[in-house]
């Protein structure tokens, strides 16, 4: 499906930023592509290796047809949108973004009317604990999930069907989700999973020091991969969607006080049928549904 728009700027330069224009670059998708970041030498380095026609953060006005796509930490957002005033045509632009967590953009959008209409919320459900231009790669997003919200919730909205079909050009599968219902949702099964491995690590720091992967296998490693996700980004995260995160929070504390009042109990009988329906229902609902491609993510 041809893209209704011919010009694309990228705020945000980092591992989802860089990722979209070499997934640009490399399918050979017809737009004139430009790029801004916080850090003007990260917009220079991105113009070197030939992302973006721009050589800094001084942007010339695109007058044509513009999707903007906002790929910054959530809580820079505004810094983000002062940056790019002027560099486009109110009546022949939409925006998007790929933030984790909707509340404090949502917050700025309700209060922001004239944004908020030509703004269809992104979130591609993919990454990788590494961060930045450098560790940005082509078709990070291919059968990746794309999680697709607007003001009005309707997924007939014109806007929200041009953004659908940017994600389909890069290789994404998107699904339409009203945004409050996103960061409920997206708190349990990405929010917390961070916060838990961070939280992991702190103890085993602080219990065994550098002894921590002296003595342990791959599970370990895999489990606190996510603990070296960008500590700036998940800030945001935690803050910009904090009601959500605290209550599963609370929610997963529920679940370990009952592992570990029945390991106290001793009763095996009971901690094996906890094992056994814990697992099972992984491995139902991982699979299932043929959507086990979901499981790549380290969200974003």
């Amino acid at each position: 499906m041809e893209l209704s728009f011919k010009n694309i700027l990228v705020v945000g330069l980092g591992l989802i930023g860089g990722s979209i224009l070499k997934t640009i670059k490399e399918l050979n998708i017809p737009l004139e592509v430009y790029g801004l970041d916080l850090h003007e030498e990260v917009t220079k380095d991105a113009n070197k290796i030939g992302l973006i026609n721009n050589f800094d953060n001084q942007l010339k006005k695109i007058e044509e047809d513009c999707l903007i796509i906002f790929s910054v930490p959530s809580l820079s957002f505004e810094r983000a949108f002062k940056l790019i005033e002027g560099s486009f045509d109110d009546e022949k632009v939409i925006f998007t973004d790929t933030f984790s967590s909707k509340s404090k953009l949502l917050e700025f959008l309700e209060g922001n009317a004239d944004i908020g209409e030509k703004f269809v919320m992104s979130h591609p459900i993919a990454g990788s604990e590494k961060s930045g231009l450098m560790n940005s790669l082509p078709f990070l997003f291919k059968d990746k999930l794309v999680l697709v919200s607007h003001l009005n919730s309707s997924s007939e909205n014109n806007n929200v069907i041009k953004v659908k079909s940017f994600w389909e050009q890069l290789g994404s599968k998107v699904s339409i989700m009203d945004p409050v219902e996103h960061d409920k949702v997206l708190s349990k099964t990405s929010h917390l999973p961070h916060v838990i491995s961070f939280a992991l690590m702190h103890f085993l720091e602080k219990e065994l020091g550098e002894k921590v992967f002296k003595y342990s296998g791959g599970s370990l490693e895999s489990y606190t991969r996510i603990a070296s996700s960008d500590p700036l980004m998940w800030k945001d995260v935690t803050v910009s969607n904090k009601e959500a995160v605290l209550e599963a929070i609370k929610g997963f504390k529920s679940s370990l006080n009952e592992v570990s009042k029945l390991i106290d109990s001793e009763d095996e009988e009971s901690i094996l049928d906890f094992l056994s329906f814990v697992k099972e229902v992984r491995d139902k609902q991982l699979f299932s549904d043929g959507t086990s491609w979901k499981a790549s993510e380290e969200d974003s």
